[in-house]
């Protein structure tokens, strides 16, 4: 009965070898994963491949938007007076009513007509857009008390 005791010994003293090696194995396997500068060592390139093309990517997105704008926002700079468009529009009225005096087809009267009434048509747009960017006087005010 001693010789299975020492067989039992023996084999509990194999297996807690093994579980050790296994835990050895295990916790280098952990490490190894866990460690910055071998995981950067070995996926470094594919990382910065990849963030080179995210940066690529969102570079052609924003370039294309800008050149695909279909309606570019005025800047402020580049903002008239309502004063300068009034003016600007009388000018252009007077110079078709001159035009107009002469003798012309029919074709040509009702061409100058319709190019009267788009100019107005536009002035009044760019007018309304124009009052539309303004704040009105009352809400300057109130912006200051509502941020206080």
């Amino acid at each position: 009965m001693g010789e299975a005791v020492d067989q039992a010994q023996k084999q509990r003293e194999l297996s807690k070898e093994a579980l050790a090696a296994d835990l050895d194995r295990l916790e280098a396997k952990v490490r190894a994963e866990l460690d910055v500068r071998s995981r950067l060592r070995r996926d470094g390139p594919r990382v910065l491949a990849l963030a080179g093309a995210a940066i690529l990517l969102v570079g052609a997105i924003v370039l294309l938007r800008a050149r695909l704008r279909r309606h570019p926002d005025i800047d402020d700079a580049a903002a008239v007076s309502l004063e300068e468009v009034a003016a600007e529009l009388r000018e252009i009225r007077q110079t078709l009513e001159r035009q107009g005096k002469g003798k012309s087809s029919l074709a040509q009267k009702a061409l100058l007509r319709g190019l009267s009434a788009a100019g107005a048509a536009g002035g009044t747009y760019f007018a309304r857009r124009m009052l539309a960017r303004q704040p009105a006087p009352g809400d300057e005010g109130k912006a200051g008390a509502s941020a206080g």
